[in-house]
């Protein structure tokens, strides 16, 4: 019942409306502007750009060299010509081409890792953008909270401004004594205090949503119902869905996979490497010699490192204890999901439990204060007893208020919880960008 009434006056009391944005609107443009999400994305970018340098290993080298200029040579051939030295002008060129044949599983284990890394990076996006939603979400419905709390305080305001003048005329026409003016002053001034205290409130709600969001708050907001959504009814499917979809978890278990092949990587060396090089060159006036001298080979080259210092066992043990940790990084992570699904659950159910003894509590609080209205009317309540039920309905409206704006914000983190935010928002990220980027537009859409 009273969940479509704080709609109704999230909706209804606004008096200056600059624009209207629903939760799901907030987000969907917040997220293209999100300095962390935009800084995923790049990230996320740019290791798939690694994932192409590390296929590169798999295609030809092609390098072209080029020179001309002074020479000045004594050797064998000029003495033997009669010549103790000789000044050439010296030109050269070359072409050289190399494939790789065998590296030692070098660049399939880098292919492997690196794709494992892109994975990865994938599911921190997914993984940034979907704490952006929840901490948006969060904002949103601190607003919606903030704003309703301030209806309520200008409400209990009205009705103590009402009382009071009650009071007054009362004492006016002498039927009223000095106290409950007093009283009726006291507590008037009291809920003066309130309604200041959530206008301060929802202040601090606007900064911290324009803080999240980038943008200004707005005026006109839709209640942020969760709909076509099903909260699991227990614990258990809950934790098995976060199992299963928790960007979280695919992260640490993709840089684990990553660790694995950085592993493989590094025992290239305990292999011999085989390359196919050609090359060819033209000179001219080479090494004291006038005229040309050209050469073409083509070579299958094996290079074999047989000790270097004990660094690539050093290297193979350090992969390897970097395994390790990336296993205890992927078991943390796997108990941090479960702890926040589980806070998460038990917050939502808990409050879902809530929320019909406190909507029963304003009902009750309501009509006393309407049956109390009319026994001081004719003189069979005290003052004091009108404003303490006052005080009673504004106090069981707030604790309603909190504990519906808590259980629906504890459904938005039960879905977080998840991972299965986004979707539920209805929400797509970006495909990765695997063109070139202009530095200088780069600059200019930075100023």
């Amino acid at each position: 019942m009273f969940r479509s009434i704080v709609a109704g006056v999230l909706i209804g009391t606004v008096s200056t409306i600059s624009y209207a944005a629903s939760l799901e609107e907030v987000v969907t443009q917040g997220l293209s502007s999100s300095p962390d999400v935009q800084r995923a994305i790049n990230s996320r970018n740019a290791v798939y750009q690694e994932v192409r340098q590390a296929k590169a290993g798999y295609l030809p080298s092609v390098d072209v060299t080029a020179g001309y200029g002074y020479e000045w040579t004594n050797n064998t051939t000029t003495r033997a010509n009669g010549n103790d030295d000789v000044e050439l002008m010296r030109g050269e060129a070359g072409l050289s081409i190399r494939q790789m044949i065998f590296d030692g599983f070098a660049t399939s284990s880098e292919v492997s890792r690196q794709k494992a890394r892109a994975h990865s990076a994938d599911k921190r996006l997914v993984e940034t953008a979907e704490s952006y939603a929840l901490d948006a979400a969060r904002s949103y419905i601190e607003l919606n909270r903030r704003n309703t709390l301030l209806q309520q305080a200008k409400e209990t305001l009205y009705n103590h401004v009402k009382i009071y003048d009650q009071i007054k005329r009362r004492s006016e026409s002498g039927l009223g004594a000095l106290a409950s003016i007093q009283q009726a002053e006291g507590r008037l001034a009291l809920a003066e205090v309130n309604v200041l205290a959530a206008e301060n409130n929802m202040l601090d709600a606007k900064a911290t949503f324009q803080r999240i969001t980038g943008m200004a708050a707005p005026e006109d907001m839709v209640f942020p119902e969760l709909v076509n959504v099903t909260i699991p009814s227990t614990l258990t499917e809950a934790t098995e869905v976060a199992m299963s979809n928790h960007p979280t978890l695919q992260v640490a278990e993709a840089d684990t996979i990553a660790a694995v092949a950085q592993y493989d990587a590094a025992k290239r060396n305990y292999y011999p490497r085989v390359d196919f090089e050609v090359d060819r060159t033209w000179n001219n006036d080479l090494d004291g010699v006038n005229g040309i001298n050209e050469d073409l080979t083509a070579m299958f080259r094996m290079r074999y490192n047989l000790y270097n210092g004990g660094g690539d066992q050093a290297r193979v043990r350090q992969t390897q204890h970097q395994i390790e940790e990336a296993k205890a990084v992927q078991s943390n992570s796997h108990r941090e999901v479960l702890q926040s699904v589980e806070l998460s659950w038990n917050a939502y159910s808990i409050l879902s439990r809530q929320l019909p003894h406190l909507e029963q509590h304003v009902a009750s609080s309501q009509e006393t204060r309407n049956s109390y209205q009319k026994q001081f009317n004719i003189g069979q309540r005290s003052l004091l007893d009108l404003l303490d039920t006052e005080n009673e309905v504004f106090s069981s409206k707030n604790d309603l208020t909190n504990a519906l704006h808590d259980q629906l914000a504890a459904q938005y983190r039960v879905v977080n919880g998840m991972g299965t935010l986004l979707d539920t928002l209805n929400l797509s990220l970006p495909e990765p960008n695997l063109g070139d980027v202009k530095p200088k537009q780069a600059l200019a859409d930075a100023k």
